[in-house]
């Protein structure tokens, strides 16, 4: 075999092995193998696409309607308005708007009220008998009972109002609370309407109401 040419010729000198065309060659052909095998690649999932697309439900996509030439454009209402916001008002004043002025703040109660003392529990000597629910508020702390009849009730689910007087606003009253009127054969509400009543218990303050509060059936006698 002749050695006089081709990549196996004799090297013109010790540092020139004869491989160089060798490893060019090996090179191109490996390249190109790399754009074929990333065509092929290419055109596999180009063609695969709409079958994923079927499989998985999704519609082909339609191209987007252009609008006519002839129709004017769609502006929003506010949109050559800087200062309306969408909902017809901006949150910043125009140019040379003056600022709106803040909102007053409202007193919920009196000055006298809120200077007065808290109320104090009182002082009377525990009375010897029943106390009228006209009086209840006098023993303001104290464990009495409060004999009176009910004109006019409300049940507000976890606890029933029992009134004196139907005009009830700041007077003395009875809270009964769902704990003791699920015991009762019908509703509280009902049960107590206009019977006179003799309810024992401590006389407390809620929202400047007297009232006492009723949590066992024990509290409560029925006065024929």
């Amino acid at each position: 075999m002749s050695t006089t040419s081709g990549p196996f010729a004799r090297p013109d000198s010790v540092t020139d092995p004869g491989l160089g065309r060798v490893v060019w060659v090996a090179a191109i052909f490996f390249v190109l193998g790399l754009v074929t095998v990333g065509l092929v690649y290419m055109a596999g999932d180009s063609a695969e696409a709409p079958v994923a697309a079927e499989k998985h439900g999704v519609a082909e996509v339609e191209p987007a309607i252009q609008p006519d030439a002839a129709d004017p454009p769609q502006t929003s209402p506010t949109q050559d308005k800087p200062y309306v916001a969408a909902n017809g008002a901006s949150p910043l004043p125009k140019h040379g708007e003056g600022v709106a002025p803040p909102i007053p703040a409202e007193r919920l109660i009196t000055q006298e009220a809120y200077e007065a003392d808290p109320p104090q529990a009182s002082t009377l000597p525990a009375p010897d008998g029943p106390v009228a629910w006209t009086e209840a508020h006098k023993y303001l702390g104290q464990t009495i009972t409060v004999k009176g009849t009910i004109v006019d009730t409300n049940n507000i689910g976890q606890i029933c109002f029992l009134n004196y007087d139907p005009d009830w606003q700041g007077k003395f009253y009875i809270a009964m609370f769902s704990e003791a009127f699920k015991l009762l054969p019908d509703p509280p509400e009902e049960h107590y309407l206009n019977r006179t009543l003799l309810v024992t218990g401590k006389v407390t303050l809620h929202r400047d109401r007297p009232q006492i509060e009723v949590r066992d059936l024990s509290q409560v006698e029925t006065v024929e």
